[in-house]
């Protein structure tokens, strides 16, 4: 019988060959003075330097800190996918309506910049966990890990109306476990 990650693994790597093909058949817009698979080419190398570069700079900067959060998505997913939509969207959401009032704008302000910062560290997060996923390495997470997962994100970046909308829903997994770790030990 396989293992859990094997299948999961091989699941991931599915779906991304899956979304390859449907990233080359999308439409772009007419009168380009480059061809459709140009432009499908440019948005897949775009997101694959960010991608790889945030990932790699996350297994780099803090090896320790993304082994942990890498360990803590394997265990608990559901967990981190939960806290990457309060942290990413309700949290968001509700500092835009704070905005609203004078004092309100003073906390949504920086809170909105907070969540920004977050979100770059958990899309390294997110890059460094599937690149480590797919590899199979459960020991400690490396820069490999890193750009192998900024070259596998970077498939659904490559589609144009709908890459970017996936992408940020996979990127919440990094956010839910950054946002995670940030308010409990702010509660500590």
């Amino acid at each position: 019988m396989p293992s859990k990650q094997a299948v999961s693994s091989l699941g991931s790597l599915l779906a991304v060959l899956g979304l390859a093909g449907v990233a080359t058949a999308q439409p772009t817009a007419p009168g380009g003075s480059v061809g459709p698979a140009f432009n499908v080419v440019l948005r897949f190398g775009v997101g694959f330097v960010i991608l790889a570069v945030l990932g790699a700079a996350a297994a780099a900067i803090g090896p320790k800190y993304t082994t942990n959060a890498v360990r803590e998505i394997q265990d608990d997913l559901g967990g981190a996918i939960g806290w990457g939509v309060i942290v990413g969207i309700f949290v968001p959401i509700g500092l835009v309506i704070l905005a609203l009032t004078i004092i309100g704008a003073l906390i949504s302000i920086p809170g909105l910049l907070l969540i920004g910062v977050l979100s770059i560290v958990g899309t390294g997060i997110t890059a460094v966990w599937v690149g480590n996923s797919v590899i199979g390495d459960e020991g400690t997470v490396s820069t490999i890990d890193g750009v192998a997962g900024g070259l596998l994100l970077a498939v659904p970046s490559a589609i144009p109306v709908v890459g970017g909308l996936l992408l940020n829903l996979i990127t919440l997994v990094g956010l839910g476990v950054v946002g995670r770790g940030l308010y409990e030990e702010w509660t500590d």
